[in-house]
């Protein structure tokens, strides 16, 4: 049977959830949910930080910009000039320069490296970071489930993950995989339909209205009860007297002026 997916919001800076979810009531107490949930939040609260993510992000997107523009006039100073393939272009309205198409597009080439090497210089330790934390916080969560198991040995048991922090994010999001121990109900395809639709009812009173064995039952007098299948409409017989007005009554009517 498929297993149900619940996800959870922990933020780091507010108070646990006490309340252990409908889902999995049936596989583990308050005490052990909530003691549990605090060991998460603490441990990966050390790698939700997102004042410290703030600055590295402006810090690392002030050196993706900055650096690569530096090195291409740091590279056309310092490589050697070359004698063949000259280019001249004009930087200002009285300033021309006369260089070699090799050493621009050699310099090119050393800002774009180096735009590529600040990325993962600023970006990948930090992203290494999220990811040890991950690890180390779903590393605890297995020695819970090895806990589970042993209580309750061959029985199915709720998986419990936590997605990689985010930059810049304030809480934890707890994935758990809890079995699908729930019957399948009436509306969903291929399940067992009711005993009430499949028989009939077994009360006799009731096996008229669905068409099945005896007449409506009557009441102590011998008068039958009400059936909605077997109303009697009554013959028309004209409005009641006084509906009508004459028609002189309704004449005087009409001629008052407004």
């Amino acid at each position: 049977m498929a297993a149900d997916l619940l996800e959870l919001r922990l933020p780091v800076d507010l108070a646990p959830p006490e309340q252990v979810p409908h889902q999995l009531q049936n596989y583990i107490s308050p005490e052990a949910w909530q003691a549990r949930v605090r060991a998460v939040i603490r441990k990966g609260g050390r790698y939700i930080k997102p004042g410290f993510d703030m600055v590295w992000g402006i810090i690392a997107f002030i050196m993706v910009l900055a650096l690569p523009i530096a090195m291409y006039f740091v590279a056309l100073r310092v490589l050697p000039h070359e004698a063949d393939d000259n280019v001249t272009f004009e930087v200002g309205p009285n300033f021309v320069v006369t260089d070699d198409a090799n050493r621009i597009w050699k310099a090119r080439g050393i800002s774009i490296g180096t735009f590529f090497g600040v990325i993962l210089l600023m970006w990948g330790p930090l992203f290494l970071w999220k990811l040890h934390g991950k690890s180390q916080v779903n590393k605890m969560l297995e020695r819970f489930e090895n806990e589970d198991r042993a209580v309750r040995p061959g029985a199915p048991v709720p998986i419990y993950r936590i997605s990689r922090p985010t930059i810049g994010a304030t809480a934890l999001q707890l994935n758990i995989s809890v079995p699908g121990t729930s019957a399948p109900t009436s509306f969903q395809t291929g399940s067992q339909p009711p005993s009430y639709i499949v028989n009939a009812p077994p009360d006799p009173a009731t096996a008229y209205g669905t068409r099945f064995g005896q007449a409506p039952p009557v009441s102590g007098q011998g008068v039958p009860l009400y059936n909605q299948y077997d109303e009697k409409v009554p013959d028309y017989s004209g409005p009641p007297p006084g509906v009508y007005m004459p028609y002189d009554e309704k004449r005087e009517f009409e001629s008052l002026p407004v």
